[in-house]
């Protein structure tokens, strides 16, 4: 099994530990940007959604300038999944899944999708240059791959991974740049996230319409479960870059349903309890090492699985958490016994975002998000740097099977230098000074002097 299908089954996994742990926490707000009430609602069980309802879909289709017919994608060598690839991958994932954790002191129901943030940080690390350039190879890549090397795997493993009626994979890649004066993106930037990613390439005036058109474009590649990506554009934003990824599975082998909510205590993060629908299930498929044990559960013809990690210490979740390394987690999945399991699974649904510019700064990616320092030469000769990198993500797991849906998008403003006022300079020639005439052509001196006095 390929690493990202590993890794999105481990992380759907966690997410729904997570999200039992915290029992309603999400609905808080922190410092991290966590979603108020309204966008996170306390883990509940899915609701089907009024066929009435309005969609971005029914809304005037906003008009951009369409640049993808002047980018057309080249082939590229493919790149297939190796060891250096899984190693990288697997080592992102628990490294990206741990700093979001962290970064979230009150809300502890999270999801995240490490290929739609890497695949969205990759495109736009195909601009950067120099010590920016290096900071995100040694993030993106766990220090052991480079850009290009990056470029090709994702290729080859996104337009690989596997997609059915009964078990749907899709994603998309989008470039929006303001069409603006003195801003010009650079053809091989664009041409070689066309290319790798396929991005679909729009140039737009960055107002009311481009903003409604955006958030269209990510309610359809997502499956209308992450309808509005954006609340807004800022005016100094001139480039996102988006990535959105969706999933849509049914269970190989259904949980049995008896036509009544089946509701059993569930112990919060807190130590308090609450009553939870469940679903029973029987599995052949067993794992554990010395710090949790778990299952995994197939998906429609087994090109995707369900993975869950029940941690051994009841009192330390945090530290579990903490203590996941790339390593564990590709351990785990490689070693699945096909063992007898009785399982018990709790039916959930919620919506979870975070800006993540002060996780991937804790990872080592600092000077994409410097005004000053920050190198993406390779996009534009107009200095630019990473204002925000917004990720926003929605599960809905019952007896059926899973939906999921993921959109990351990259934010870029330009770099302009802003002179603090300062008090005049004051230069009063009532003391002995030098002068010059000098040719204007080269500065050299013509005349010389100096005057000392006068009435002399």
């Amino acid at each position: 099994m390929s690493i990202f299908r590993k890794t999105t089954a481990l992380l759907l996994t966690a997410a729904m530990l997570l999200a039992l742990t915290a029992c309603g926490e999400n609905t808080q707000q922190t410092t991290a940007q966590v979603p108020p009430a309204s966008e996170a609602p306390a883990t509940t069980a899915p609701t089907a959604a009024p066929t009435d309802a309005p969609t971005q879909d029914a809304l005037p289709v906003a008009q951009a300038a369409n640049l993808l017919e002047n980018y057309i994608a080249r082939p590229v060598k493919d790149k297939k999944a190796d060891d250096a690839f899984l190693q990288a991958g697997f080592e992102w994932s628990a490294e990206l899944f741990k700093q979001v954790y962290r970064a979230e002191p009150e809300q502890k129901t999270l999801l995240i999708s490490p290929l739609s943030v890497v695949t969205a940080l990759a495109m736009t690390a195909n601009g950067a240059g120099g010590n920016t350039l290096k900071e995100m190879e040694q993030v993106l890549g766990s220090g052991t791959l480079s850009l290009d090397d990056l470029n090709a795997y994702l290729h080859t493993f996104l337009n690989s991974l596997p997609s059915s009626e009964s078990a749907k994979f899709s994603f998309a890649d989008g470039i929006w740049f303001k069409e603006e004066d003195g801003f010009l993106v650079k053809e091989d930037f664009l041409q070689k996230n066309t290319d790798h990613f396929d991005a679909a390439i729009r140039k737009a005036p960055f107002d009311d319409s481009t903003l409604r058109e955006i958030n269209q474009w990510v309610a359809q590649h997502t499956g209308d479960m992450i309808p509005k990506l954006l609340e807004e554009l800022s005016p100094d934003t001139v480039m996102v870059l988006i990535n959105a990824l969706v999933f849509d599975a049914k269970w190989e082998i259904q949980f049995r349903e008896t036509g009544e909510t089946t509701l059993r205590p569930f112990t919060c993060l807190d130590g308090t309890e609450v009553e939870t629908a469940v679903m029973y299930g029987e599995e052949y498929s067993y794992l554990e090492d010395e710090t949790c044990t778990g299952f995994t559960k197939s998906y429609e013809g087994d090109t995707y699985r369900f993975v869950a990690l029940l941690p051994k210490d009841e009192t330390d979740f945090a530290g579990f958490v903490d203590g996941l390394t790339g390593e564990q987690l590709a351990s785990l999945t490689a070693n699945v016994a096909e063992e007898r399991t009785l399982i018990m699974l709790p039916k959930f649904s919620y919506d979870y975002k975070i800006s993540l510019p002060d996780v991937l700064g804790a990872m080592g990616m600092h000077d994409c998000f410097d005004d000053v320092r920050a190198d993406f030469s390779g996009i534009s000769d107009t200095p630019l740097y990473i204002s925000d990198v917004l990720h926003k993500t929605h599960i809905d797991l019952d007896s059926e099977g899973t939906r999921a849906a993921a959109a990351t998008v990259v934010e870029m403003q330009k770099y302009t230098a802003f002179l603090p006022e300062s008090e005049p300079h004051k230069v009063y020639l009532d003391r002995p000074f030098v002068y010059m005439i000098v040719d204007t052509a080269t500065n050299l001196p013509v005349f010389m002097g100096t005057v000392t006095g006068f009435g002399e």
